[in-house]
């Protein structure tokens, strides 16, 4: 599994419906956890990994989502899983074009990331380490 080993970690899991509202839940959620956890100096990246993995499930997956996050250390891993066993894919964005970036900007906030099939579905995960870590 590319997403390292669950040793001596926090984790958090929430399940949502196909709702465009989960998105800035989700956002809140990842928040309040980073600041919980104590490691706020990785929050925006995965803020915007996990806004952009979860508006892709809303949009091109199939309910429920299932948002995961976990804690090693100064590291956390994410996935978001969905119920569609289609994998995504980066598309065109021409510079008025308004989609077609999301995957461009999960590779640029997120240290590493991919995609692994789940028994229902899919999974996307990500992994996001505190600067000063790396």
């Amino acid at each position: 599994m590319a997403v390292p080993p669950l040793r001596r970690c926090l984790y958090v899991t929430r399940e949502s419906p196909a709702d465009p509202a989960v998105v800035g839940v989700s956002r809140r959620l990842v928040r309040e956890v980073l600041v919980a956890w104590g490691i706020s100096a990785v929050a925006e990246d995965v803020t915007m990994v996990v806004s952009e993995l979860v508006s892709n499930a809303v949009v091109h997956g199939k309910a429920p989502i299932t948002l995961s996050l976990h804690r090693h250390g100064r590291i956390v891993c994410g996935e978001v899983t969905d119920h569609s066993v289609v994998w995504p894919s980066p598309l065109p964005a021409g510079p008025d074009a308004e989609h077609g970036r999301g995957l461009a900007i999960v590779a640029a906030y997120a240290d590493r990331w991919g995609v692994e099939s789940a028994p229902q579905g899919k999974t996307v995960w990500f992994v996001c380490v505190e600067p000063g870590s790396r």
